[in-house]
């Protein structure tokens, strides 16, 4: 039986490894081969492939166009019919690319437009989206254009782009925003509310195909070293939230999976404070509860049987795991 060939960037992220990980639990891996590509050699996702790659290194200017051609080479060699993205910094790259190898190699990316990432990359753009379109949102200003004036604490600063909690720090006070003021002018840092706790802070995926949605899932999650450690799907009292991120996404418009963090406030209404327009750290944590959407979007694609979107309540713990490679 010829199986078709899926590329995954990535081997030894996160990301890539749920990826990967999540076809390996679905009912199309016979259907599939996995090929994968990462920057850095004996990635561990390079060992669950069939083959893995070594790439120019996209973060250097001069290497860019060496990138590209290593890419469509990958595609053409190996009829690659999907890519699955799993390193943040390539998704405007793919973007970019995405039309031109639907073209060129009937090769269908899953990624979405440059609009929903740069929305998603910058936290302050995705504040003005949110309060544009009447949504929710903790209160953002440019750190650069505070005036001084009061401010609701506590509140948080964080890097404008930035991903995994990197940078981002509690205030309990105006006396040591000011002094942070002074210190990080100029570094392209926002001060937002802060919304909830920690036990009330929910990772959410939403799932689009041909502008339509196609299902979404709400997970409380606790962080560990930016990640989430601990996810727990109830499949009830989550309606608000569920309501609220559809309307996101149905502005939005993302392709594929979309994920969100917010909180909720002591009145359980949810606040958003992250877009992530790709696939997610937990996308194998949501494909346990019953929920894969790298498996969905794949058959969509191709045009087999679209797998039931049906999560299970229970919790999920993310735990450090080894494996013997034989030489």
């Amino acid at each position: 039986m010829d199986k078709t060939d899926i590329l995954i960037t990535g081997t030894g992220s996160l990301i890539g490894q749920a990826v990967i990980k999540s076809i390996e639990k679905s009912g199309i891996r016979e259907k599939v081969r996995l090929i994968g590509c990462d920057y850095f050699p004996n990635t561990v996702g390079s060992f669950w492939c069939e083959t893995n790659y070594l790439l120019p290194d996209l973060l250097k200017k001069d290497e860019i166009g060496n990138w590209r051609e290593k890419i469509y080479e990958i595609v053409g060699r190996h009829d690659i019919k999907m890519i699955f993205i799993g390193v943040d910094f390539e998704l405007l790259y793919f973007a970019d690319m995405k039309d031109d190898l639907l073209t060129r190699f009937g090769c269908t990316v899953a990624v979405s437009g440059r609009d929903v990432i740069e929305t998603g990359n910058d936290k302050y753009l995705t504040y003005r989206f949110l309060k544009d379109n009447g949504l929710n949102a903790p209160d953002t200003v440019l750190l650069d254009e505070w005036d001084g004036k009061d401010i609701a604490m506590p509140c948080i600063i964080k890097p404008r782009c930035g991903a995994r909690s990197r940078g981002v720090e509690l205030i309990s006070d105006v006396k040591t925003l000011a002094a942070r003021h002074e210190q990080l002018r100029g570094k392209d840092i926002i001060i937002q509310e802060a919304i909830g706790t920690m036990e009330r802070e929910y990772t959410c995926g939403i799932l689009y195909y041909d502008g339509t949605f196609r299902g979404s899932i709400v997970l409380r999650r606790l962080l560990k070293e930016g990640n989430t450690s601990f996810a727990e799907y109830t499949g009830h009292g989550e309606d608000k939230i569920s309501d609220y991120i559809r309307k996101i996404g149905d502005v939005l418009l993302p392709f594929g999976s979309c994920n969100l963090q917010l909180r909720t406030d002591e009145k359980g209404d949810p606040y958003l404070f992250e877009i992530n327009p790709r696939f997610s750290g937990t996308t194998y944590m949501r494909a346990l509860f019953g929920y894969n959407e790298v498996e969905y979007v794949i058959c969509a694609v191709m045009g087999w049987d679209l797998p039931a979107l049906s999560p299970k309540p229970g919790k999920i713990y993310r735990f450090y795991d080894e494996r013997l490679v034989e030489q």
